[in-house]
Formats: C-alpha cells, structure tokens, sequence
C-alpha cells in the first residue's frame, strides 16, 4: 500500500511541473500588418492569414484569382517594425 501511496504523490508533486513545461510562450510578431489580414504570395499563389499567434497558412489561390485578388488582401510582406532591446 505504501508505493501506490508514494506514486500518486510523486505524480501530484510532478504535475504542475509538467502543466508549465506543455505551456508554450507567447508568439511576438513584429510586422505591421493588421490582426486578421490576409496575404497572398502572388508568384505562389499561397494564402495566409494574420492570427494572434502569428500568421497562419490557409490554402492556395489560382493563378487566374491572383489577377483579380480585392483591394484589401496584401500581396506585399508587411514591413517589419523595428523594436528595440533596452
């Protein structure tokens, strides 16, 4: 009875360290394009989205829906802001 014991409290002992290291950081992006842009790559014709984690690959457009993409979807990289590290 005492290793059951002594396993159940080394596994709670354990668990907020596993709970912490399954924690990913938060992603930083540093470009300006806007949260939920879209952008596609014209000579690829791959489509990608601006999430709070970053940008996120969507699926790919024809050559032909490339030539008539609206006005509001990148078809330059958004430039990338400058931080600086104190």
């Amino acid at each position: 009875m005492k290793a059951p014991l002594s396993m159940v409290a080394v596994m709670l002992l354990a668990s907020p360290l596993a709970a912490r290291a399954q924690t990913p950081a938060p992603a930083v992006s540093h470009d300006s394009a806007p949260l939920y842009a879209v952008f596609v790559d014209q000579p690829t014709g791959y489509a990608f989205v601006k999430l709070p984690a970053g940008w996120k690959f969507v699926g790919a457009v024809s050559k032909k829906e490339v030539q008539r993409l609206p006005a509001n979807v990148l078809t330059t990289v958004p430039a990338v802001d400058t931080v600086s590290v104190n």
